[in-house]
Parts: C-alpha cells; sequence; structure tokens
C-alpha cells in the first residue's frame, strides 16, 4: 500500500478573456477550483483556507470565525456515466460521511 503526499495545492489568480461571461456581485470574488469543476461567489473580504482535502471560507480568520463555507470535489474519470446509479450513491455517500455534516439537501 502506498502512502499518499500531502496535497500541495497551488493558487493563481488568473485573467479572463473579455468576452468571459463569469459575473459576480459587487463586494463578492469569483472562487473557481477544478478548471470550472466547482464555482461560486464568496464575500471579498472573507478569509480562505485550503485543507487537505477541501477548500474553506470563514467570515473571519479562525478561530475568530462565526460563518463558513467549506466544499470538497472528486473528478470523475471520462466515460460514458449515463446508466451510473447517481442518486442511490450519492446518498449512500452523504450518509456515510464521517465528516458529520449539519445538513443535507
Amino acid at each position: 500500500m502506498s502512502k499518499r503526499k500531502k496535497q500541495e495545492w497551488l493558487k493563481e489568480t488568473l485573467e479572463l478573456n473579455e468576452n468571459h461571461n463569469w459575473k459576480s456581485k459587487p463586494g463578492t470574488r469569483i472562487f473557481v477550483a477544478g478548471r470550472g469543476a466547482v464555482r461560486f461567489d464568496v464575500p471579498d473580504d472573507w478569509h480562505f483556507e485550503p485543507d487537505t482535502k477541501s477548500f474553506r471560507f470563514t467570515d473571519k480568520k479562525p478561530p475568530d470565525d462565526d460563518c463558513g463555507l467549506e466544499v470538497s470535489f472528486n473528478l470523475l474519470p471520462p466515460g460514458n456515466w449515463a446508466d451510473f446509479p447517481l442518486a442511490p450513491l450519492l446518498k449512500q455517500v452523504a450518509e456515510e460521511d464521517s465528516r458529520n455534516p449539519f445538513d443535507m439537501g
């Protein structure tokens, strides 16, 4: 069994093409991960911390934070996923999640 190395994250700020269609509300910035697999807007003044398996945004630098948003994602290998039983699998994964999520929906 091989041991995995700790994930090293690379932060890049890229200039978008002049004709791009990504817009965010004033006072927010756009967060993108996985070449667009995940994209959402975050308040400009929130603190960002990458973790080993997720990305975390908090309203203040921990431990003084009052609110947080954490996201993780997995890239699937290319293939034909038309017959893949996604809904039952997602339910099973969520029920067995060791991170004890507050809410699922």
